[in-house]
């Protein structure tokens, strides 16, 4: 007799956006046959016993960067490792470069080499250049845009004009607009102001970067929204302050979206003077109130989203200070960490963990039901997670290019064990089985949904 099921994790704790029971769950081909209690194993040609552990849908990552120490293929491998299924990577166009012809090149390398399912952002640094090249990229199904409000000197920086210019497109054809949300130009000033003094180093570095500055941009860019009739996915919010003009807008209706990282959940300014250039990120780690009024607004629904901000960097701890690059890994630690200092700690369920890392993205970016849930139609995406695994974080033990990791010496409690996609063997026996260009090219689709609490 032929057995209706290809895979059935059996006995665990199923948990999605909408509860947790225990529950089986029942693979046929690539999606989710069957979400029930008691399914006889003799249906299944693979049983694997989950008693006792969560069964999570696959993490998604929505804000990975693969242009520096890890590629593509790398961010992967080591997303897999951390629980991690599905990455949104960010197609950087830097000053000359064509846009299209970028994104071009990282979905095919993506094709050939990702392990994982992806999709990607645009990422703009030239916009007079690149933003006429929008509507073409679109229709490789690549909806989602990045524009930087910071880096005046660099070049990177969009300025009012061409980011209205942008929305007004992405508005009309069914886009969103990512923007990295700090006041450039001000900040460049109080860097020309502090930072070329001499001796200048971390004490006047921390006076560069204020969060009033991100709240400003973050402020201009909802009205940008606003009038073009754009939605808007703020990265990486850092700060109280910068949840006032967040809450403000999605009060008017607006389609604003926002997220925040492990880094700012979980870390504060103090870890500059332990670990130095190693954590220097932007927008900067901040205080410890800081960091617990994001948790707040993770609870209550302001923020939607947890990423990782995926950035490793060649870094020299005993350098100067000013001369290293921004950025830092986090992929791997993306829910180890989250659920850790999250669940562990009571500042939110393990639901609202599952809300935050893999329902809301997959809604925000057009990806669910497909992704981002565990319910009879889904793709198999899953991750065994054991709550009760202690696992020590080092540089030794993560997969990064980096090598370091801001966790150095944190044990965590809790730990994905095994990972599935579409049904495939992805983490298994503490090791990643999946094979390099196994992944599928996600495209982001129109209409994002505001996320339910």
């Amino acid at each position: 007799m032929e057995k209706p099921y290809d895979l059935l994790l059996k006995g665990g704790i199923v948990v999605t956006g909408q509860g947790m029971r225990r529950a089986d769950v029942a693979v046929r081909g690539e999606t989710i046959a069957a979400v029930e209690l008691d399914i006889p194993a003799e249906q299944a040609r693979e049983v694997v016993d989950v008693a006792g552990l969560y069964v999570l849908p696959g993490v998604i990552d929505v804000h990975v960067h693969p242009v520096y120490l890890d590629d593509v293929g790398d961010c992967s491998l080591v997303a897999a490792y951390g629980g991690t299924t599905t990455l949104l990577h960010y197609a950087y166009a830097r000053t000359g470069e064509s846009l299209l012809e970028q994104v071009e090149k990282m979905l095919q390398d993506g094709l050939a080499r990702s392990r994982l399912d992806f999709g990607l952002h645009g990422g703009l640094f030239e916009a007079p250049r690149q933003v006429p090249e929008i509507p073409r990229v679109m229709e490789l199904g690549v909806r989602t845009f990045k524009f930087f409000l910071a880096y005046v000197k660099q070049g990177w920086f969009t300025d009012d004009y061409h980011l209205t210019w942008a929305m007004d497109i992405l508005a009309e054809r069914g886009g969103m607009a990512l923007v990295h949300a700090e006041n450039g130009g001000a900040i460049d000033y109080l860097e020309d102001k502090y930072l070329k003094r001499p001796g200048a180093s971390l004490p006047e570095y921390r006076r560069t970067h204020p969060a009033a500055l991100e709240e400003e941009a973050i402020f201009r860019a909802i009205r940008l929204a606003e009038v073009t009739g754009c939605p808007l996915y703020i990265p990486h919010v850092t700060a109280a302050r910068c949840l006032r003009p967040i809450r403000q807008a999605q009060g008017e209706g607006l389609k604003v979206f926002a997220e925040t990282c492990p880094q700012y959940l979980t870390l504060t300014d103090e870890i500059l003077d332990t670990r130095g250039a190693l954590a220097k990120i932007g927008p900067p780690i901040r205080t410890a109130a800081d960091r617990d009024a994001l948790w707040e607004a993770l609870r209550d629904g302001t923020l939607q989203v947890v990423a990782s901000d995926h950035a490793p960097k060649k870094k020299d701890p005993w350098g100067d200070f000013l001369e290293q690059p921004y950025g830092a890994p986090g992929l791997e630690t993306l829910l180890p960490v989250t659920y850790d200092w999250g669940v562990n700690r009571g500042w939110i369920s393990v639901v609202r963990l599952v809300q935050v890392l893999c329902e809301n993205p997959a809604r925000i970016f057009g990806l669910y039901p497909k992704k981002g849930t565990i319910a009879v139609g889904s793709d198999a995406d899953l991750v065994v997670f054991d709550p009760r695994r202690e696992f020590t974080i080092r540089a030794e033990n993560q997969h990064s290019g980096a090598g370091y990791t801001l966790y150095e010496g944190r044990t965590v409690l809790g730990w994905p064990v095994m990972s599935f996609q579409r049904g495939r063997r992805i983490l298994w026996e503490g090791e990643v089985v999946a094979e390099p260009g196994s992944g599928r090219f996600l495209p982001t689709l129109e209409a994002p949904q505001v996320p339910p609490l």
